[in-house]
């Protein structure tokens, strides 16, 4: 017990050290109780000695259930709206009005707010203010209406000049942004706006994104708000923006940490392979992946894929996972939760079955899954139903051999894999709207399942 407790003193003492050499300083936030938990599981903890070495390791992140201060921080937000011709299809521009006067009644005196609209040219009806006088914001929303085109990077760039100009401590600091439709005047190529997004969100503004019916560009608003660290919503139903703008309000309200980073540095002799569904970056010798804003009771998951030697048997380190985070009030530096992934390499299969995490497992197959079936519905925009066809029946091999095979996450991904399959061999009797919705619902599912869970 002695020695237990020495060793457990010794490692918290050095952590301590290491933390304090850092710089990093506790903001009132994070020092009253609100740090991250960070979870780390192998999916095995042993591998099969002389064999490929491969090996996924579980990293979770949860944040606390509730914020650890009584007063939430004020918020900073521009609320960007499309107000193109498409707006005025299905009563959109009702429900949007709707939502933003919803919006305009949650905030409080000392938040401040900006709307901006745009369609063929950007406009300010407010420019950002703080919400003291109501019925100023609620008469200009309902002197909203739909017209023209659809000038999205204009909205994004002015809203986040208009948030820019009070970014500032003690402020959480966000760009909402809708839109209904395709960007096409400005900047439309997907993938700098998305790296325009994650400019923002390093200077210390996210963006969140909603796409409402059929017509929008989901892989853009996706990869905005990845890239932007916020949330992307998919509205299918023009009423459902109510709901969805209110969840939006709840998370950015309760922000509890911003920047979030899982860093992996293998060890030597270990390489880093990939996380499926995630990019990521490399930082020296290691590999780094950004999980965006966390908000009180949120999660993450990603799969690391590692591969290992296998070539002796015993104990051998093989990755140092550090957590890093910024306070979303002050931005203060990162507070770090680093852990070493141990694994052993042992001889007896009958062993190593012995030490196989079927939780692990079976988020590992759901995960996979999802990656395979984006996949798929690419190809199916490309008009390849063959190829599309290839990866789902990839994705059921692959369910059908998981160890965890009959959890109840992996049958439920069997049935809505062949499920998709079905509707894509009866593609040709269905209306071009009702394809829009099968593919957005597909997309949708898999981004909730590889980013918000």
């Amino acid at each position: 017990m002695k020695t237990k407790s020495l060793k457990t003193f010794t490692t918290l003492y050095f952590t301590f050290l290491y933390i304090m050499s850092l710089g990093v300083v506790l903001s009132p936030l994070l020092a009253a109780g609100s740090a991250l938990n960070m979870d780390v599981r192998p999916e095995n903890s042993t591998l099969l000695y002389r064999s490929d070495g491969t090996s996924s390791i579980q990293i979770r992140v949860i944040a606390p259930d509730v914020l650890p201060i009584p007063d939430r921080p004020p918020l900073n937000l521009a609320l960007v709206l499309d107000r193109s011709g498409s707006m005025g299809d299905e009563g959109k521009m009702d429900h949007v009005r709707q939502a933003a006067h919803m919006l305009v009644n949650r905030l409080g005196p000392h938040d401040r707010l900006t709307i901006v609209t745009y369609n063929h040219r950007v406009e300010v009806p407010i420019a950002t203010r703080r919400v003291g006088d109501r019925q100023l914001f609620h008469r200009v929303i309902d002197g909203l209406y739909p017209d023209g085109r659809t000038y999205l990077s204009g909205g994004l760039e002015e809203g986040f000049r208009q948030v820019r100009k009070y970014r500032k401590k003690g402020f959480v600091s966000r760009v909402i942004l809708l839109s209904d439709g395709l960007a096409n005047i400005g900047v439309t190529d997907f993938r700098q706006l998305s790296q325009r997004a994650s400019a923002m969100y390093e200077s210390g503004v996210a963006v969140s994104t909603f796409g409402m019916g059929y017509d929008f560009d989901e892989n853009l608003l996706a990869s905005m708000a990845t890239g932007g660290g916020g949330s992307y919503y998919y509205i299918s139903r023009p009423e459902d923006i109510l709901a969805a703008l209110n969840k939006e309000f709840d998370l950015t309200a309760t922000t509890v940490a911003s920047g979030v980073e899982i860093i992996i540095r293998p060890m030597e002799g270990c390489r880093f392979q990939s996380v499926p569904g995630h990019g990521w970056k490399r930082e020296g010798g290691s590999a780094v992946i950004g999980l965006g804003d966390l908000s009180a009771g949120e999660m993450r998951t990603l799969m690391a894929q590692l591969e290992v030697p296998t070539g002796s048997l015993g104990d051998q380190d093989v990755a140092d996972i550090t957590l890093r985070y910024r306070d979303p009030v002050t931005g203060k530096g990162a507070i770090l939760d680093r852990r070493t992934v141990v694994l052993s390499v042992v001889d007896d299969p009958s062993v190593h079955r012995e030490n196989m995490d079927i939780k692990v497992q079976e988020k590992k197959a759901v995960i996979e899954s999802n990656v395979l079936l984006n996949e798929a519905a690419r190809k199916v925009d490309e008009g390849d139903r063959d190829s599309a066809r290839k990866i789902i029946q990839k994705v059921m091999g692959a369910l059908k051999s998981s160890p965890a095979a009959s959890a109840p996450a992996v049958q439920e991904e069997m049935e809505r894999a062949q499920e998709y399959g079905g509707r894509i061999d009866g593609m040709d009797d269905m209306a071009p709207a009702e394809v829009k919705e099968m593919q957005k619902d597909l997309k949708y599912r898999s981004y909730q399942e590889l980013h918000q869970q």
